[in-house]
């Protein structure tokens, strides 16, 4: 009881409020207003407290969960998600809360099976057929990816984040006009969606309108300049118009705000190939194999490098390029490594 009280005390609930019938209530009501305020460790007090008078109240576990998955700490979201489940085991919030938990710790399969019961118990429910086909995207289910967009979108019409996964998801099946459709509904629907303006200036690339897609990036660095892929994504450019200091330039702003940024030290290093600065290119192409060792194209140039420059063993890198599946890395075995 003394317990109680002074964690009462903490959490600003005077005796009066927190004894009575309605304890547990009061403490999931203050531990709302705390997570309002994003002050989540008290808000975790407070739903703590209100379990302690009512370990039957569901809604109690679930804003614990929340409060804790709001601090990273998402084993124990997961554990309080699972009681609250045990206790409403057609609870659809629940599963899709712990869901996202195991999504955020990189639990796709289990976040999955969460998804499809939470779409179960509630098939309008569009953030939950949102996540699912963010997942399926990413396992290269293009067409169940682009059907739960569309059913999300069925439900919640104004969705932007639902175009604009959508239009990822037909990006990715190279529909690059229909992307497009569904890059400009998003950015209709929310004129600060920086992603979709460099999806959308990437997927304008494709279509040879380069001075469209130009002024997407442009759009997109004015809303976040400090995003890396937005000059990632310039440099491409640059290197498609034989701008090659230019986008030199572009690679190495996109590294200096990520430094582990594969891509672009892939970017840069081609760039370097090209000019014949042969020393800077092996240092970088070196660099994307040490952040992204299954880029058998970083591989072959590498490796042609060491060719070049008479290095010790480039074959190995002209067959680690092949086994990863670069289609001209099998004639470059043919011509220097029998």
């Amino acid at each position: 009881m003394g317990k109680l009280i002074l964690l009462m005390a903490l959490v600003g609930l005077t005796v009066s409020q927190g004894y009575g019938q309605n304890a547990s209530s009061a403490f999931i009501h203050a531990g709302l207003n705390k997570a309002r305020m994003k002050n989540y460790k008290e808000a975790i007090k407070c739903y703590s407290i209100a379990i302690e008078y009512d370990s039957s109240k569901s809604n109690a576990y679930i804003d614990r969960g929340v409060a804790e998955a709001a601090l990273d700490d998402f084993q124990k979201a997961i554990k309080d998600y699972s009681r609250a489940i045990h206790l409403h085991p057609s609870d659809a919030v629940a599963y899709y809360d712990r869901g996202m938990a195991y999504n955020a710790l990189g639990q796709y399969l289990l976040a999955l099976d969460d998804y499809n019961k939470t779409i179960s118990l509630r098939p309008k429910y569009p953030a939950a057929l949102l996540n699912r086909g963010i997942l399926r995207k990413e396992r290269k289910d293009f067409a169940a990816a682009i059907q739960d967009y569309t059913d999300a979108l069925r439900w919640k019409p104004n969705y932007p984040a639902a175009y604009f996964n959508r239009g990822n998801a037909k990006a990715d099946l190279r529909d690059w006009q229909g992307a497009i459709r569904d890059y400009d509904t998003a950015i209709k629907l929310n004129k600060r969606l920086e992603r979709a303006y460099v999806s959308r200036g990437t997927a304008k690339v494709y279509l040879e309108d380069l001075n469209g897609a130009s002024t997407d990036y442009y759009a997109a660095f004015k809303l976040n300049p400090k995003d890396p892929s937005i000059f990632y994504n310039e440099g491409l450019l640059a290197s498609k118009l034989n701008k090659r200091n230019e986008s030199i330039r572009y690679f190495t702003s996109a590294i200096q705000l990520r430094p582990d940024y594969a891509k672009a030290y892939y970017g840069r290093g081609c760039q370097y190939y090209l000019q014949q600065r042969f020393e800077s290119a092996l240092a970088d192409l070196s660099r994307a194999i040490e952040l992204s060792p299954k880029d058998g194209k970083a591989y072959w140039y590498r490796g042609d490098i060491k060719r070049i420059l008479h290095l010790e063993n480039p074959c190995a890198d002209f067959r680690k390029s092949a086994e990863l599946g670069t289609p001209e890395a099998d004639n470059t075995i043919k011509l220097y490594c029998n």
